[in-house]
């Protein structure tokens, strides 16, 4: 009887305790979700008033449970709908890259697939090129690594009937943009390694990406709203763009590499993958990954410096200034942005999303970094000031130039296009960098970097960091998790001359267009035989319509959609028809030479000098690829 009384009174000491264990957690979450709604009210309203933003959803997850959810602001305008984190569909975009890395993990924890393998041996209908004889590997393939070309040229379609089958697009796409460096060797954000990652997964498993994730992601982790290139609904959300004073909606596309940003979800469904990530792989009574591959992806496996954090799986490394390591993601598609951060030494996960793009500091870093610094309070280390050894800032003092896009295929001339200096002088013990940063605001700016190791600095305000190092005799910069740039080229070599090229002949053959256009009016009015402007108006007229057709259609198109059959073949084949119009004109100049008149001959020098521009002007645009037949 003793025994019994004894067994009944522990039993309920250790009911109470957990009683009182309950209390006090459920106290902390609720005093975490006020301190949490107080802090981040001011954030979020001020950032949306500022940068024009309709509306924001915030998400935080706490051990197992989500802690804080709120919507601001409208998802749609018009209808006056608010955003509600329970109930409003948002496309997350590249954050998709994360989850189909945790797929590609799931496939090798059976023994399906291996990181290490070469990719072609999974692949059939096509193979990827070896690059100087070393081949792509998944993990290279995760780690944004694998030295592709950029993809830029087709990747989106106007409606879910028009988007390309992923193995079509990318057998194309490999086809005409090989390999461009070393696997393994230089980070590179690629949209089409993570679209080629799903490829492999859909060979291997023998599913369709969508049916995969729907039964081995979404379902296991309760996410009944989560679909690639969902189709429009009254619960998804509509983005937009602020201009003159209005808002203007952004039309929605449909990628055709979903494995790398076509997710679209409700706000807090997404936080159950974040708590799965957050608790070796489980979320509630389901586990989609196994503690071992959770942490394989957490883990680094490249990094641009040997003292940064690098890149896991699917999510960048960095720490807080107390030192808290976080992993993350961005994404963002059709004027849509978002944002997750996982703490896993405080079991936490952030979720942010807007329905359109702020400039500066975006409202997804100051929200992040509000969470993060409330889940440091009283650490006090500061990873910033670390004892760097000496360092000769003198040697990085120079100009370095941006020059991204593809090396092959359509929107090569992008290289020129959206080239950026970037001016290194120091100062002191500190360096200062001027130019248009990554992620910035759009307009040259100048940011102070401080030493933390040799060859590594850190922005004095925000937590970027950037990297030097030599190549072959010549610098590069490296914005971390960013890109990497070189030094700047001698001025015949530089973007800005190629683009400068492209303008002035440009104009002289719109100046030549409208002379012959006004001198055919002239002979008109005078009644005077002359029924039809000369070849040299003709072939200027030629190269002026695909000009504003390029400025006005070809420009914007190329990034996304790609080019219909008519203007691919069609309307980029006007330069080689005004180059067939100067080959006539050529040899017609020729005999006028010999045996013209005065007059004649001197129509004969300016009629020679049009047919050598329209010859360097057409080789011009056929490197660049702007033709419908390409150099590269």
């Amino acid at each position: 009887m003793k025994l019994r009384c004894a067994l009944f009174t522990l039993i309920f000491l250790i009911l109470n305790a957990m009683g009182e264990f309950t209390s006090v957690v459920a106290a902390d979450e609720s005093l975490r979700s006020a301190q949490l709604e107080q802090t981040l009210d001011s954030i979020v309203n001020e950032a949306m008033t500022k940068d024009h933003i309709p509306g924001v959803a915030v998400v935080v997850t706490m051990g197992d449970k989500i802690i804080f959810k709120k919507g601001y602001g409208y998802a749609d305008i018009d209808r006056k709908i608010p955003i509600d984190p329970e109930r409003t569909i948002m496309p997350v975009g590249s954050l998709t890259k994360s989850l189909t890395a945790t797929a590609i993990m799931q496939l090798e924890e059976q023994g399906k697939l291996s990181m290490e393998e070469d990719v072609n041996s999974y692949l059939s209908s096509f193979q990827i090129p070896l690059y100087q004889q070393h081949p792509v590997t998944l993990q290279h393939l995760l780690t944004h690594t694998a030295g592709l070309d950029e993809a830029l040229y087709g990747i989106a379609a106007a409606s879910p009937s028009k988007t390309v089958p992923l193995g079509e697009f990318l057998k194309r796409y490999i086809r005409e943009q090989p390999p461009v460096r070393t696997p393994g060797k230089e980070y590179a954000y690629s949209n089409a390694g993570f679209g080629l990652a799903a490829y492999v997964l859909e060979k291997v498993s023998g599913r369709s990406l969508d049916d995969y994730l729907s039964r081995h992601v979404f379902e296991p982790l309760d996410m009944p709203s989560a679909a690639l290139n969902a189709t429009e609904s009254v619960d998804m959300a509509r983005s937009y763009t602020y201009l003159n004073g209005e808002y203007k909606q952004v039309p929605y596309s449909y990628v055709n590499m979903p494995g790398a940003g076509g997710i679209s979800v409700v706000p807090s469904e997404w936080a159950h993958y974040m708590i799965a990530h957050l608790n070796e792989g489980r979320y509630q009574d389901n586990r989609i990954l196994s503690s071992d591959s959770v942490e394989a992806m957490h883990s680094r496996h490249f990094s641009e410096h040997p003292d940064l954090e690098g890149l896991g799986y699917g999510f960048y490394r960095t720490r807080t200034k107390s030192g808290l390591l976080t992993l993350w993601h961005t994404g963002d598609i059709d004027g849509f942005s978002a944002k997750m951060e996982l703490i896993p030494s405080r079991k936490s996960g952030i979720l942010v999303i807007s329905n359109a793009t702020s400039e500066g500091i975006s409202v997804h870093d100051k929200v992040t970094a509000a969470i993060t610094g409330l889940l440091s309070e009283g650490d006090d280390h500061d990873v910033r000031h670390s004892d760097a050894p000496a360092d000769n800032l003198q040697q990085y003092e120079r100009m370095y130039t941006m020059n991204l896009g593809p090396q092959h295929g359509w929107g090569k001339w992008f290289r020129w296009l959206g080239a950026k200096d970037y001016q290194v002088k120091s100062s002191g013990d500190a360096l200062v960098v001027k130019g248009v940063f990554p992620g910035g605001s759009g307009e040259t700016e100048s940011r102070v970097y401080i030493p933390i190791s040799e060859g590594l600095f850190q922005d004095q305000v925000r937590e970027d960091t950037l990297s030097f190092h030599q190549e072959n005799g010549f610098w590069k910069l490296t914005f971390t998790q960013g890109v990497t740039i070189l030094e700047k080229p001698p001025w015949w070599l530089h973007p800005a001359t190629f683009f400068v090229t492209y303008v002035v002949v440009g104009l002289f053959w719109i100046l030549v267009c409208i002379i012959g256009i006004l001198q055919y009016l002239l002979r008109f009015i005078k009644r005077k035989k002359q029924p039809f402007p000369g070849p040299v108006a003709w072939i200027a007229s030629l190269q002026t319509v695909y000009l504003i057709g390029q400025f006005l259609y070809g420009n914007s198109e190329v990034f996304a959609r790609g080019y219909p059959t008519w203007y691919a073949w069609g309307f980029s084949s006007l330069p080689l028809l005004a180059l067939a119009g100067a080959v006539i004109l050529g040899v017609r100049t020729f005999r006028f030479r010999k045996s013209g008149t005065g007059k004649q001959q001197l129509r004969a020098c300016f009629s020679a000098m049009t047919v050598i521009l329209c010859l360097l002007y057409d080789l011009f645009l056929f490197y660049w690829n702007m033709l419908s037949i390409h150099y590269s």
